[in-house]
């Protein structure tokens, strides 16, 4: 899970957020593993419209990387090769 500041956050609750980004760690990651067929449906409550989705395999034999088709409210259409069914991809979501 990810680190969301309130509105009344303190100076050192807000520190910590900041030093985490500073230091690469974006709370925007997450991992999914393709369903059968050639579409997957991911669900993150941090996906938007323009949000820009990156992926990346975990294994040396994953060669066809998922592609987003459609993006709405928290869900993105992934297209993906019927032979990745039942690979992990790690993501990250920006925007």
């Amino acid at each position: 899970m990810y680190k969301k500041l309130s509105n009344t956050a303190t100076q050192r609750e807000t520190a910590e957020v900041v030093n985490r980004i500073l230091d690469g760690g974006v709370n925007s990651v997450g991992s999914i593993e393709l369903t059968s067929g050639t579409e997957t449906t991911l669900y993150d409550e941090r996906i938007g419209y323009e949000s820009v989705i990156l992926f990346t395999a975990r294994g040396t034999n994953e060669f066809n990387l998922p592609f987003v088709k459609s993006k709405g409210k928290q869900e993105a259409v992934l297209g993906h090769s019927a032979d990745a069914t039942g690979v992990t991809f790690d993501y990250v979501i920006f925007g």
